[in-house]
């Protein structure tokens, strides 16, 4: 139970950053989500950092397997390139949301140094990944760069223009040449 418990934990403080950012979810609020004791979220979670880290290492980890099998299902480099941005259009439209990590990056000033770290091994992930198994040549890493900077910000304003029809025309655009 305690496994569970921990994870049920996480998906709401997972959703409540999504939607509103780090400062957006209190323990207090998991706990009547749940119907648990605040006490026994710090009990798998002693500070917010700490449920942060792990809300972000798990975000990092899951997107890390999904890239995994996009590199054991597609050989091709743009049918990888458009399984990649497959993830990020479910993000939008299945779960609504931001990426967990792009939400936390536009919080990186002010966010504790421990997920400020796990947010920038998601970035560095995707960046590696995008140039070695999408891209090559001198510029697979600028291209890598601008592909992800463009979903992220595909997803920032689709959000706040409530059209996510701007983020498939941004999705349109890419092709491995």
């Amino acid at each position: 139970m305690a496994g569970s418990t921990a994870e049920k934990i996480m998906d709401i403080a997972e959703s409540q950053v999504r939607a509103g950012g780090y400062n957006s979810f209190s323990f207090r609020e998991i706990s009547q989500e749940i119907g648990i004791k605040s006490a026994s979220i710090h009990y798998h979670f002693p500070t917010k950092t700490d449920l942060g880290v792990a809300i972000a290492s798990r975000y990092t980890t899951r997107f890390a397997e999904q890239l995994a099998l996009i590199v054991t299902t597609y050989p091709g480099a743009n049918d990888r390139l458009q399984a990649y941005v497959a993830l990020f259009r479910q993000a939008l439209l299945h779960d609504q949301k931001m990426c967990l990590c792009g939400q936390l990056a536009s919080e990186s000033d002010v966010l504790p140094e421990p997920i400020r770290l796990e947010t920038r091994r998601f970035f560095t992930l995707n960046l590696d990944w995008l140039a070695s198994e999408v891209f090559t040549g001198d510029d697979a890493k600028a291209r890598a760069a601008s592909v992800l900077a463009a979903l992220e910000g595909a997803l920032l304003m689709s959000k706040v223009l409530d059209q996510a029809d701007l983020f498939e025309q941004v999705a349109a655009g890419f092709a491995v040449i």
